[in-house]
């Protein structure tokens, strides 16, 4: 069986430098033709913003500025998501030759990726389904939100599970103050969201959904998930791009 490495890493403060590790991981991945990653990881208190997006007709910078929320930007494409310690993300890194994907279109690749969440979620008795291209509702509401970027023979596949995330401040950050006087970047789909400790009616634990989520990638892609650690490349190359990229805003707040 196919081993892959399971990198369980997470700087919630700094939602940068985690968004700066998951582009390390698809460059030195790409470099040293390295094994496929799967990563999970949080944010406290933070807005994501899709790679072609703008951050003023996004959010609401009043309230991120009051509330000492951060505002980033990633390198996938994808709607802006708020996202604090009740929400938890994976990434997803595999070569696009790779068997599993390799006769994939982006759909399909979607619908791989995303049918080991579904079936994470199905364990805790719920019954989501994909609404294409890149999203899981639980009746009509969403559950996850997913992007990918595509670069160096590469593909990074992140996305997001709500488990126990403060929704009514999620509906105001994402709320913007006024809209452009002409559009800018590409807007988001605004949809009702849902928790799935509210479908549930119970707290489930972030550590349970994790856990959940690692045997079901497991069975969906049929590989072993080993514990691993960054390398020391790895560590070097999230510096740098947290360093040169993500902290500066001309990148996190560019039009």
């Amino acid at each position: 069986m196919e081993k892959w490495r399971l990198l369980e890493i997470e700087y919630p403060s700094r939602a940068g430098l985690n968004l700066a590790i998951d582009e390390a991981l698809l460059r030195q991945t790409a470099k040293n033709k390295g094994s496929p990653i799967v990563r999970f990881w949080r944010n406290r208190n933070a807005v994501v913003v899709g790679y072609s997006q703008c951050v003023e007709a996004e959010v609401n910078l009043e309230l991120c500025r009051i509330r000492g929320i951060q505002i980033v930007r990633r390198i996938t494409g994808g709607g802006t998501v708020y996202q604090d310690l009740g929400n938890l993300n994976y990434s997803i890194v595999i070569g696009s030759n790779h068997p599993l994907v390799r006769r994939l279109d982006i759909q399909d690749s979607y619908n791989l990726f995303l049918s080991g969440v579904v079936k994470c979620l199905k364990k805790f008795g719920v019954n989501p389904l994909i609404d294409p291209p890149n999203s899981l509702l639980v009746q009509g509401r969403k559950i996850s939100g997913n992007a990918q970027a595509r670069r160096r023979g590469m593909i990074l596949h992140h996305g997001t599970i709500l488990v126990n995330s403060d929704l009514n401040l999620l509906s105001e950050v994402l709320k913007p103050q006024k809209k452009p006087s002409r559009q800018i970047g590409v807007p988001s789909k605004r949809r009702p969201v849902t928790n799935l400790s509210d479908e549930v009616a119970g707290k489930i634990r972030i550590q349970a959904v994790k856990e959940s989520l690692r045997r079901s990638f497991e069975e969906v892609f049929s590989v072993k998930l080993v514990h691993s650690a960054l390398t020391s490349d790895e560590k070097e190359a999230s510096r740098i791009l947290y360093d040169e990229k993500y902290s500066r805003e001309e990148w996190n707040f560019w039009r």
